[in-house]
């Protein structure tokens, strides 16, 4: 699941490794994360841009993209099924583990995230480069979806009618959760989905990298008393996959991430 620099360092110039920048930052954030993959990247990675590789039809950002549509934006990035995806950001491990999430949800075997991000290799001695990304193009076929994965927003009405036992935790700042601080989309209002737990992702150290799996067992130990289903969420469907992928870390199955998250369980309950 997680790779350090210095394994990435050994690796990088095998035929089937594909590297691939996942930086994201929310709208309220000045930053573009496309512009800064340009200017400083790892050698040979693509950049995947979370708000292009979605469903554009929606009007929630970046929820996941058909079957079809994926296999067709993975192909224009170069990968096929049987290759190694390695995963970064520029932010320690932050919005790697949604693309993470995405290939695993799409049945790919081999993909890791870079534990630490651009950080790690820079501490593994090497080198950033900016210029041109170069093109590339494959015909890549999904394995098998899955399903239980991803929850929906009807799937959390249907557990809470047949009262069944699970888990909602939610990935947002605690400010945020507890509706001191406003939300950082336009039109999306302040609350939580009702019963919900908060964790906020803070399951890394101070260097951005992921904590020991025996600290953050004991972090959602504190939290999950019980072996119920948990589902994941957050604002937009993003940090809520850092908690699955640390949950997925420690060995435990039973999860799902709420793709639409607040925004969307705001949007059809507001009146």
């Amino acid at each position: 699941m997680l790779i350090n620099g210095h394994w990435l360092k050994k690796n990088i110039n095998k035929k089937n490794i594909k590297i691939l920048d996942a930086s994201w930052y929310l709208p309220n954030v000045k930053r573009n994360a496309k512009q800064e993959f340009k200017k400083r990247r790892i050698p040979g990675s693509i950049f995947f841009d979370i708000d292009n590789i979605c469903d554009n039809r929606s009007r929630l950002p970046h929820m996941l993209p058909s079957k079809r549509i994926f296999e067709d934006k993975i192909s224009r990035l170069g990968i096929s099924f049987n290759d190694t995806v390695i995963i970064y950001c520029n932010e320690g491990v932050m919005s790697s583990p949604r693309v993470w999430w995405m290939f695993k949800y799409f049945g790919h075997k081999k993909v890791f995230i870079l534990d630490g991000g651009i950080k790690a290799w820079c501490i593994a001695n090497g080198r950033l480069i900016s210029n041109t990304p170069k093109s590339y193009r494959s015909s890549y076929k999904t394995g098998r979806i899955n399903l239980e994965l991803n929850s929906t927003f009807d799937d959390i009405i249907y557990y809470r009618k047949k009262k069944l036992e699970l888990y909602i935790v939610d990935a947002r700042p605690k400010r945020r959760f507890l509706e001191l601080e406003a939300e950082p989309r336009e039109n999306v209002g302040k609350g939580k989905i009702k019963g919900s737990l908060n964790l906020e992702f803070s399951l890394l150290d101070r260097k951005g990298f992921l904590k020991r799996k025996s600290e953050v067992r004991e972090i959602f130990k504190n939290i999950l008393k019980k072996e119920y289903k948990v589902i994941l969420t957050c604002g937009s469907g993003v940090s809520a996959c850092s908690l699955a992928f640390s949950l997925s870390y420690i060995g435990r199955t039973k999860w799902s991430v709420y793709d639409g998250s607040w925004t969307e369980w705001y949007l059809r309950t507001k009146n």
